[in-house]
């Protein structure tokens, strides 16, 4: 993924994060309750406070806070789109290793005959 955003009139280049910012970007949401939902991903964005999107975005795109008062100047559905599509994507991809994984455990598990 490899995706511009406008955000707040700033163009914001924003690639597939690595296990270090989704595990930064986590942190932030500890700050504040996600509720659980069974709409997606959308209806927890939409749920949260705008500073915790904007902690949460600057993780995601610089691995650290640096980015989050920029962000906070953009309308609050420019930061839920890139939060949207970043997750998503994230959870196709998990999928997808989820099922090669099962594939290889079932061919390296198969009993021997005889």
């Amino acid at each position: 993924m490899n995706k511009v955003y406008i955000i707040g009139g700033r163009a914001y280049n924003i690639s597939s994060p690595s296990i270090r910012k989704f595990n930064l970007a986590g942190k932030e949401f500890q700050t504040e309750g996600i509720a659980t939902c069974e709409n997606g991903f959308r209806e927890i964005f939409d749920g949260m406070g705008k500073e915790t999107l904007c902690k949460v975005l600057s993780c995601l795109i610089s691995g650290d806070l640096s980015l989050a008062d920029d962000l906070s100047h953009g309308e609050r559905q420019e930061l839920v789109e890139p939060l949207c599509t970043i997750y998503t994507e994230a959870e196709k991809n998990f999928k997808r290793m989820s099922q090669i994984a099962e594939r290889i455990c079932l061919l390296a598990a198969k009993p021997k005959n005889g």
